[in-house]
């Protein structure tokens, strides 16, 4: 309690300062103040921020450096309402606004999509390394489906790269902290030629394991990768201009272990031993636990493959960017990317030392290709600006896991003692897009602006779960299956699929015996966006906006009994109206923006939930047909003093399920009307402190604080209100689970910049306080699982730079 005060205190004090500070900025600090304000592309042509009619979070270099924003959880700890939750399968979920997708396969297109200086980067995992040598990162929130953001509901996050500089540069930041964490980013920038500049950038990280095992002596969670950029420039002529980014990267860093805070035993009737025995995790944001071997044979199964966390990504991507200028006022803009992954994982899925659920072997594998190109005079100062282009994407996604459960009441002698299952998806997705937008300055403070995209997307998808291990159980189980059910008997050899159809035979597509589910998902849409900008002072700027965007279908990646599990969500549409403000007051002392909006979710992608009878609860994707959220958002920076920077931000969320119906993770029908949505704090708070002194020797010293406060939220629908049943056999730490709870997290800076801003040397801690904090809460089978944030942290660090 005393550490909630404490921290609550930090908060308010930090908000509390912005709003009743009195600004005494001298006219030259306020000058450098106008001028120095953050320049996006978040209607793909260079403005001020102040200038957009639409709600953009920026963190340009410096911010992202004085804040020690190294990693993407980081980036989602800073901006009211984006949410970043860790998921089973390594694979990010990112939330904006309450629009998110909460699933864990490679070839799942997100709600909010990411870039890389407007090359997509469809997928999450590819975005894995990208938060280092950046000039800037802009985060568009709402539906971006006119000009940013494929397959967009929720938002956008655009990466902007540091680019080659005029002059030869080169520097390093390097860091050490807790748990003999080191991690840098070095480079090196400058003109080649006349006519060509390169800049070259490395980061690289290794920490020790942070995670202990609470049943026994043993760590987890250490972290490895390397990542470089180069990035080359070049100006054959004043009208031509070509950039090309070739990055990659190398992860060998261990899977964070999950916590395990349930057990629900498969069968209730004849639970294992294993699910009533099992150590529930304690509260401590270090303690987890995890498979170190697979479990040994028997007479009824062969042995399984050990599922400790390992990981081992590799990624690898090339933008090339071709701009020509047709006239003095029209420019033709070309952008192809390509994108590659291959992974080689193991995840430990319940948290335990036993084989409830695991995952010891997930590869997968990501061939990624997109052409945009696009005609516009949007740099021309025009009075109608406009642009028009279309964009193609064709991606490859296929995705091989094993999960065991050996020690589920599941792999019983009446399911024949089935212990295994291998899955194997394959996507082939091809997506097709035209789209035109523009600005028509009515007068000097009026203008109207509006958008409009139509895309078609296809998903060819091959799915089929199989049984590749000498005993067999699962194929035998099926045959008989078949025949009890169907009078039909199909056997199947090792690498056939097992499920079965509506008939309940294990026949696949085109009536082949045990073949694959094929499904070809095609649909197309329009979103569209419309709006006003009143300029009504040079430094006061209102807008209103309609926009809708649309987020392409997906197909599960899991084990199921039958093939009816495997059928596609299909695509989800967010129609949003957003009114909102931007004014600089006090000579540019204060900077103050906000919005209010409201969002129609139609069709909204989740997890759901199937009961198989024999199998128990399994996944699948479900549509919820019709939900809301209402908000608003409000940021403000203040300088009340030479070197005292305030910054506040806040969001508030409303959202609310009106037309669901559906089975809860426990297995009950349950009308969903008037719950909740995931990952949607009600509120979030963010304050940050920065104070800077001069010194006489024209040095620098600095100490800052930031402070993260959200209210809790649920990881599901409705998972304020879900209890577990009470059965005689089920355990908990916490009877709702799905309700995490809110917390406030508070990190901290001190140093000092040398004379030149050569060198710098600083101290930090992040999550000071050691707050316990989690970040999600997953449901699979018989077991619940969370995963928590880092504990508290601390380290220094250094940054040199030499031109």
């Amino acid at each position: 309690m005393k550490t909630m005060l404490r921290t609550f205190l930090t908060a308010s004090t930090a908000l509390g300062a912005v709003g009743f500070a009195q600004p005494v900025l001298a006219a030259d600090d306020q000058e450098q103040m106008a001028a120095a304000e953050i320049v996006v592309t978040a209607n793909k042509r260079a403005q001020n921020l102040s200038k957009v009619g639409a709600s953009v979070a920026a963190f340009d270099a410096s911010m992202l450096q004085d804040r020690n924003i190294v990693r993407v959880e980081e980036l989602a700890a800073t901006v009211p309402s984006l949410a970043l939750a860790p998921s089973t399968h390594g694979t990010p979920v990112w939330t904006l606004r309450g629009v998110g997708f909460n699933a864990d396969s490679l070839g799942v297109y997100p709600a909010v999509s990411l870039s890389m200086d407007q090359a997509p980067m469809s997928f999450p995992v590819l975005s894995g390394r990208s938060m280092y040598d950046l000039e800037r990162v802009e985060v568009l929130k709402g539906p971006q489906g006119t000009l940013f953001g494929q397959n967009s509901t929720g938002g956008a996050i655009n990466f902007i790269a540091n680019k080659p500089t005029d002059e030869l540069e080169a520097g390093f930041n390097l860091n050490y902290g807790r748990f003999n964490e080191i991690n840098g980013t070095a480079f090196i920038s400058g003109p080649i030629s006349d006519t060509i500049g390169m800049r070259l950038a490395i980061d690289a990280g290794h920490r020790d394991d942070w995670q202990y095992s609470f049943t026994r002596p043993d760590t987890n969670g250490q972290q490895d990768y390397i990542a470089a950029r180069l990035i080359t420039v070049w100006e054959p002529t004043d009208k031509l201009k070509f950039e090309l980014n070739i990055n990659g990267s190398v992860d060998r860093s261990q899977p964070q272990a999950l916590q395990i805070i349930a057990s629900l035993p498969s069968n209730p009737a004849a639970p294992f031993v294993e699910e009533l025995t099992t150590p529930l995790t304690p509260r401590d944001l270090r303690a987890a636990d995890w498979s170190t071997t697979g479990r040994v044979g028997n007479e009824f199964q062969d042995p399984t493959a050990n599922p400790d966390p390992r990981g081992n990504r590799r990624l690898f991507q090339a933008f090339l960017r071709a701009d020509y200028e047709i006239s003095d006022s029209i420019d033709l803009t070309s952008i192809t990317t390509f994108n590659t992954l291959s992974q080689q994982m193991s995840f430990d899925l319940d948290g335990s030392r036993f084989e409830l659920v695991d995952n010891p072997r997930d590869n997968g594998r990501i061939f990624d290709f997109s052409q945009e190109v696009r005609l516009s005079n949007a740099a021309s100062g025009a009075q109608f600006r406009w642009t028009v282009g279309a964009t193609y994407n064709y991606s490859e996604v296929d995705q091989e896991q094993d999960i065991t459960y050996g020690a589920n009441s599941l792999a019983s002698a009446a399911n024949n003692n089935i212990f295994i299952s291998t899955i194997e998806n394959s996507g082939v997705m091809n997506n097709y897009a035209v789209f035109a937008s523009g600005e028509y300055d009515v007068t000097d403070q009026i203008t109207l602006k509006g958008g409009i995209r139509y895309t078609n997307t296809s998903n060819d998808n091959s799915m089929c779960n199989t049984d590749l291990v000498p005993s067999q159980n699962v194929q035998e189980l099926f045959t008989l299956l078949g025949q009890l059910l169907a009078n039909q008997t199909v056997p199947l050899a090792p690498g056939d699929c097992y499920s079965l159809n509506e008939d309940n035979v294990p026949i696949g597509t085109g009536g082949v015996p045990g073949g694959p589910l094929l499904i070809d998902l095609q649909q197309d849409n329009v979103s569209f966006m419309g709006g006003i900008d009143y300029q009504v002072t040079d430094d006061t700027l209102l807008y209103a906006n309609i926009s809708r965007g649309y987020k392409a279908g997906a197909f599960p990646v899991i084990t199921g009994s039958t093939q009816a599990v495997f059928f596609p969500a299909t695509q989800e549409s967010v129609t949003s109206y957003e009114a909102g403000f931007k004014t600089r007051l006090a000579d540019n002392a204060i900077t103050w923006s906000g919005a209010a909006f409201y969002q129609d979710y139609r069709n909204k992608q989740i997890q759901g939930t199937v009961n198989t009878g024999l199998f128990g609860l399994l996944q699948r994707l479900d549509n919820v047909p019709r939900s809301y959220i209402l908000g608003f958002e409000t940021d403000v920076v203040v300088r009340p003093v030479d070197g005292l920077t305030l910054t506040g931000s806040a969001s508030y969320l409303k959202t609310k399920v009106q037309e669901y119906s559906g089975i809860t993770v426990f297995g009950e029908q349950k009308d969903f009307a008037g719950s909740k949505l995931p990952f949607a704090p009600e509120w979030t708070l963010i304050g940050d402190i920065d104070y800077r002194i001069p010194t006489a020797n024209d040095g620098e010293f600095f100490v800052g604080t930031s402070v993260n406060f959200r209210t809790d939220q649920a990881a599901y629908i409705a998972g304020d209100e879900l209890e577990i049943p009470d059965n005689g056999v089920n355990r908990w730490t916490n009877r709702v689970p799905f309700n995490i709870d809110g917390y406030t997290l508070v990190d901290a800076r001190i140093g000092y910049t040398f004379p030149g801003e050569r060198l710098t040397l600083s101290a930090w801690g992040k999550n000071i306080f050691n707050t316990f904090n989690v970040q999600n809460v997953i449901s699979y089978n018989n077991i619940i699982t969370q995963a928590v944030g880092m504990p508290v942290t601390y380290g220094l660090s250094v940054r040199v730079r030499w031109n």
